[in-house]
């Protein structure tokens, strides 16, 4: 997720083929209430957690998200009907 994001290290194993989970791709509900994430979530008529969802996947990173509710677990699976600007994708990347 993008407040875990290591470039250095992310590039070096894509570099060497490696194909990379994110981890804690949600980070447990704590960013739900991120002002980036909100104000992205508005644009596109998502929620934060499909904008972490949606920044995994341009990254390239297979994306697991974890939840025991039926409805969040297709929340979360709704992040293919959109994308991320290059500068969204850096802002949410600094």
């Amino acid at each position: 997720n993008p407040f875990l994001y290591r470039k250095n290290t992310i590039e070096y194993f894509k570099s060497e083929r490696v194909v990379m989970q994110s981890y804690r791709s949600l980070r447990d509900g704590k960013a739900m209430d991120n002002p980036t994430l909100i104000s992205l979530g508005e644009k596109y008529n998502k929620s934060p957690a499909q904008i972490l969802g949606r920044w995994c996947v341009q990254h390239g990173f297979v994306y697991v998200p974890k939840s025991v509710k039926i409805e969040r677990m297709v929340e979360n699976a709704q992040v293919f009907d959109f994308e991320l600007s290059e500068e969204e994708m850096a802002t949410l990347d600094a």
